[in-house]
């Protein structure tokens, strides 16, 4: 009796063992397979149908093989070992999700791998690997739909970092402000430096500096000496003029990480130099621009650092250098707009302010004659252009004897008042033009009329003016 027992005991045991190992292939096989990629030898094909046969079985191993081949680029096959593991396992999740990423990536086709996403959602609607990949796809379909099937996911696992995942599909979409209010609602301790990386660049790139600076200066804390978000807090603090503080990141990022997990780039050498300038540490600024103008590689950022020495220069009262580069900034520019030209005559105007006699004189007309073929070159300056040239030969003209800056101001204040609204830019020239013609009609025409006309003009702008009513009260006489 014993002896049918122990029998008995025996066939379950084997027939539990025969169990166990009805699944067939090791994980060997799928570090062979791997290798088998990458060698590609002439039987390739052939051999990997073998590979097929031994794992017939074993549905992890074929869809672990058939992501091998998918991330060598080899979709067909890939396809083939996902379909194969549905024959192992009905409804494997995982092969779904392996062929949404293959129709994702192969075929492009979005619709086609939200499809497979959904089966795997449905299959086990707790799996939050299928809900990031059908939200990542559809996105480009209707990212308020990827966020709706994302709450499906924080409905199933309250325990996952759903907002997280709200936040980086947003992020992939360039929706940057709702990239950062989903990330505000995620904890810190859940938030990886790619969480804080995508959290500060959605501010920089929101021009929200003083967010940024305090998103970068919160995920160092957690993540010391990171790269991209030491980058984001030299730039948004130089961003918002804290120099000092932009130039602590940027000898962090310069000195102290490890070269071999930073490659320095043209902008960093950009925003470096920028807050040297900004603190007035030229002759360093000047050496960052130089360095970056050597990695730059199109004519858009060259464009930024010719501006930002001629700034440099301008800081140093080095006008001859600053123009020097100012025409290096111009001829980077795929169009000169009358903003980026009248930027020269302005330098000009800078400079002769330093200068005295013949100098300053030739200086000022130099500037004048560039604001006058802004006027030509560009309709619709008129106005600036004017202004800028009636203060320029008040500056030549200081005694008014020449009467140079008069048709100036005159036509000025002819533009301005055809205006029926005027903003405060436009009282403020207003008034400087009727305070000169005031001054010219006392000083040099001596016509009381005409000077009494102005200032009363003059009061109308600034009634509170006690200076102008006494010229008044003086002119009325």
């Amino acid at each position: 009796m014993k002896t049918m027992k122990y029998l008995f005991v025996s066939a379950m045991l084997m027939g539990f063992s025969m169990a166990a190992n009805a699944q067939t292939g090791t994980a060997a096989d799928v570090d062979a397979v791997k290798q088998l990629v990458k060698n590609k030898p002439a039987d390739y094909d052939k051999q990997l149908k073998a590979y097929t046969k031994a794992n017939k079985k074993n549905a992890d191993n074929l869809v672990a093989i058939g992501r091998a081949l998918y991330e060598a680029s080899d979709y067909t096959n890939a396809t083939a070992f996902a379909n194969a593991a549905f024959s192992a396992k009905k409804n494997f999740v995982p092969a779904f999700n392996l062929l949404g990423d293959i129709a994702s990536v192969s075929e492009e086709d979005g619709g086609k791998a939200a499809s497979y996403y959904e089966q795997a959602i449905y299959f086990d609607p707790k799996d939050p690997d299928a809900y990031r990949k059908y939200a990542t796809v559809y996105r480009k379909v209707s990212i308020d739909g990827a966020v709706a099937k994302l709450e499906d996911l924080r409905v199933q696992r309250p325990d996952y970092p759903v907002d997280a995942l709200i936040a980086h599909i947003n992020y992939l979409s360039m929706k940057y402000s709702a990239a950062m209010e989903a990330y505000a609602n995620v904890p810190d301790g859940q938030m990886t430096p790619q969480n804080y990386a995508e959290y500060a660049f959605s501010g920089y790139i929101s021009k929200k500096y003083d967010k940024t600076l305090a998103i970068t200066q919160k995920g160092l804390k957690a993540y010391p000496n990171n790269t991209t978000l030491t980058r984001l807090a030299l730039y948004s603090a130089t961003e918002q003029e804290d120099f000092a503080t932009a130039r602590q990141y940027a000898d962090i990022l310069f000195n102290k990480i490890d070269k071999d997990s930073v490659k320095i780039n043209a902008k960093d050498h950009l925003y470096f130099g920028r807050a040297l300038e900004g603190d007035s540490i030229f002759d360093k600024a000047v050496d960052e621009f130089q360095k970056g103008l050597t990695l730059a590689e199109d004519n858009d950022t060259k464009a930024q650092f010719y501006e930002s020495l001629s700034d440099t220069y301008k800081g140093m009262k080095d006008f001859p250098n600053a123009i020097a580069q100012y025409d290096n900034y111009l001829g980077a520019l795929k169009e000169v707009d009358a903003t980026a030209f009248a930027g020269k005559p302005s330098l000009y105007m800078s400079w002769a302010r330093i200068l005295q006699g013949d100098e300053q004189k030739a200086t000022f007309q130099k500037a004048d004659q560039m604001f006058g073929e802004l006027m030509e070159k560009y309709p619709g300056t008129e106005e600036f252009g004017n202004y800028q040239r009636a203060r320029i030969n008040a500056n030549i003209d200081p005694t008014m004897t020449e009467g140079l800056a008069k048709p100036y101001f005159e036509k000025l204040v002819e533009l301005i008042t055809a205006r029926e609204e005027l903003d405060n830019t436009d009282k403020n020239r207003l008034e400087n033009s009727y305070r000169y013609l005031m001054a010219y009609e006392v000083t040099i025409t001596k016509d009381k009329e005409k000077a009494l006309e102005y200032a009363k003009k003059v009061l109308e702008l600034r009634p509170e003016d006690e200076s102008v009513q006494r010229i008044i009260d003086v002119l009325s006489k």
